[in-house]
């Protein structure tokens, strides 16, 4: 999964770096709390957070943790005296388990991510992963 904050460049452009950090410390940890051990969350960009998750193969138990992680992340957040609240987009990439084949994935977790980003704020979008074929 990619999780991409919705909106969260006019909050790193009017509260700066400081404030932004701490918010993104607390989205990672809300994300973390929400998995299993041996599941893995890192962030991969300004405002996006990879959600690595293991044993999830079928589109409704995927797009029924994604909810819950957006949900988990629309409690608001306080940082030195100021409430935000946020959203996030989810691009889901079901896809092949053959180690070789990860970048596929993550191409299509991506693209995934980008088309729930341009439905509107707190949107699903989910990719299944299909082998390229050699020309």
């Amino acid at each position: 999964m990619l999780v991409d904050l919705d909106g969260f460049k006019n909050v790193s452009a009017r509260f700066g770096a400081n404030v932004t950090d701490l918010i993104l410390f607390e989205v990672g940890s809300r994300l973390r709390k929400k998995l299993e051990a041996g599941d893995l969350v890192t962030r991969s960009g300004d405002q996006q957070f990879a959600v690595f998750v293991r044993g999830i193969d079928e589109m409704d138990s995927a797009n029924q943790l994604a909810k819950e992680l957006i949900e988990r992340l629309q409690s608001p957040v306080t940082v030195r005296g100021t409430r935000f609240r946020l959203d996030a987009s989810i691009g889901i990439s079901l896809g092949p388990k053959r180690s070789g084949e990860w970048r596929l994935l993550l191409k299509d977790t991506d693209r995934a991510a980008h088309e729930a980003k341009t439905k509107g704020r707190g949107r699903i979008s989910i990719s299944f992963a299909v082998p390229e074929l050699d020309d």
